[in-house]
């Protein structure tokens, strides 16, 4: 569905107005009547970056939401643009965009026309015929900045972020000053996480427009991956001010600040303040579900009981009943649950059939992990003829402090394959995958290794419920790859962390935690 979008500027002035698509190739242009008013026709939904230009004062710049909840008759978007001060671009830019370099000077007007064209083609959303005249235009003049920048926008748009830092660059060289494509290379970079390049060229960004909300969203996002939250926020909270419905939605990262601080609350806050903003979000669902579940009590000893940790290890377990009961099980059944019976000398013994839980549960013949008491070091809180399952001590105990670290995952789920990680012998390879292999598998991932300590256990794994949905497994990817797939709400663990049988257990399906690109 296309919207009329109708729209004036406050005071009343004469201005030329321009309408760029924020994530997607678009753009339009037109000029207002003597009381601000301007309008665009056939404008499809999505964010959209609104830019004037009044003589005199300079440039200003803000994100709109185009969409069903601000339409008013179902297909007209009427919107007002305050113009205050001291969100114009410096006077210093200003000067600045008014000199005229000798190299633009000497770019030919076939090269102007193949230019304007190509903003001809991409109002009519002409994508391909748009790259074609740019093309031809950075031919005719390589000194061309304004169609390099124009080039590496739609390739970012596009996703192709190596096309996008090239042509970027290309029209830095031929203008050193040019803002534009700065903060653009600096957006790029952090998509190729390039984070320490990143922030060279965000940071003069910022420091060249101080009121722009791209350069301070893009320096909060740098200092976020470089793991510098109070910069991070700082900034972040500043694009928020100057736009706080920027297509960089700095709310969602302030909101993973936040839950980095374990403040539930502000983070629900900037969730809410989100949808404020983005109400037609595709996201929009769960991240209702997100703000609910963020506001509800947190129980640790609840949690932790609706898993199946804390049936790690079970007397007179509450199975479907076999014509020879079983007296313990052991696992936490997620993949599988291995049925014991007491030995005569004391002790335990495997009995031949398992419970699966897939397809509603069913029993079989068992894996063959060959059980002994060593299991239980792992799978029980206490050895003997009556151990327990895992309890609160299993994991704090361990870390001698109120929050455990990676010590206590590592305790169970080794780094390195062995003798621990393995349920039975299995073949030697560098490339091994056991059923106990989540740990070491995780550290031969680049992901974590490129992490620097942000990407460990319970970044994924919630201390006491284990467990996220796709969506929340999702949001922690985009927290280094915020812009992948075009953003689409994918499944990430089914492409980049399958599910396939381990060496030691062949019979099962289990998560292959070395984060990697499918094949």
């Amino acid at each position: 569905m296309r919207y009329e979008l109708r729209g004036r500027l406050l005071p009343a002035t004469r201005a030329s107005v321009w309408l760029d698509g924020a994530t997607s190739p678009y753009e339009q242009s037109t000029l207002t009547d003597d009381d601000g008013r301007f309008r665009f026709r056939d404008v499809e939904a999505g964010s959209y970056i609104l830019g004037a230009f009044v003589p005199g004062r300079g440039e200003i710049r803000r994100t709109i939401e185009v969409g069903p909840s601000q339409a008013t008759d179902g297909k007209r978007v009427e919107l007002v643009v305050e113009l205050h001060d001291g969100e114009f671009e410096s006077q210093d830019s200003l000067r600045r965009s008014a000199i005229v370099s000798a190299k633009e000077l000497a770019i030919p007007e076939e090269a102007h026309h193949e230019y304007e064209e190509a903003g001809r083609r991409l109002a009519r959303r002409d994508v391909a015929g748009a790259i074609a005249h740019l093309e031809h235009a950075v031919e005719i003049a390589p000194q061309f900045a304004e169609a390099w920048n124009h080039l590496g926008t739609i390739a970012y748009q596009t996703r192709d972020f190596p096309r996008a830092e090239g042509c970027f660059r290309k029209a830095l060289a031929a203008d050193p000053k040019f803002f534009q494509p700065l903060v653009n290379l600096g957006g790029v970079l952090i998509n190729l996480s390039k984070f320490k390049e990143a922030l060279e060229y965000n940071l003069y960004a910022q420091l060249s427009r101080p009121n722009d909300a791209l350069a301070n969203s893009q320096l909060g996002m740098t200092y976020f991956y470089l793991d510098k939250l109070e910069l991070a926020q700082k900034y972040l909270s500043t694009a928020k001010r100057i736009d706080p419905a920027h297509f960089s939605h700095p709310q969602l990262m302030l909101a993973q600040i936040d839950l980095r601080r374990h403040d539930r609350e502000a983070a629900a806050g900037e969730l809410e303040e989100f949808l404020l903003y983005h109400p037609d979000s595709p996201e929009g669902d769960k991240i209702r579900k997100d703000i609910t579940r963020l506001r509800q009590p947190s129980n640790a000893a609840e949690e932790f009981a609706s898993t199946g940790m804390a049936h790690s290890f079970s007397e007179a377990p509450q199975l479907p009943p076999l014509d020879t009961p079983a007296d313990a099980a052991i696992g936490s059944g997620r993949h599988v649950r291995i049925l014991l019976s007491h030995a005569a000398g004391g002790g335990w013994v495997e009995l031949p059939l398992a419970w699966y839980p897939q397809d509603g549960g069913r029993y079989a013949a068992g894996p063959g992990l060959e059980f002994s008491a060593d299991c239980l070091r792992c799978h029980a809180s206490a050895a003997g003829d009556h151990p327990a399952a895992i309890n609160c001590a299993s994991c704090h105990a361990t870390a001698g402090a109120d929050k455990p670290g990676p010590a206590a995952c590592v305790q169970c789920h080794p780094e390195s394959s062995g003798a621990s990680s393995a349920h039975r012998p299995t073949p030697a390879g560098e490339d091994k995958f056991e059923l106990n292999s989540a740990g070491y598998r995780l550290l031969q991932s680049r992901c974590y290794q490129s992490a620097a300590g942000k990407l460990t256990c319970i970044t994924c794994h919630p201390p006491h419920g284990f467990s996220k949905t796709a969506a929340e497994y999702r949001m922690v990817c985009r927290g280094c790859h915020p812009t992948e797939h075009n953003s689409a709400p994918l499944d990430c663990q089914r492409c980049h962390m399958p599910k396939r049988p381990p060496e030691d257990a062949p019979q099962l399906m289990v998560t292959d935690h070395r984060i990697q690109r499918p094949l």
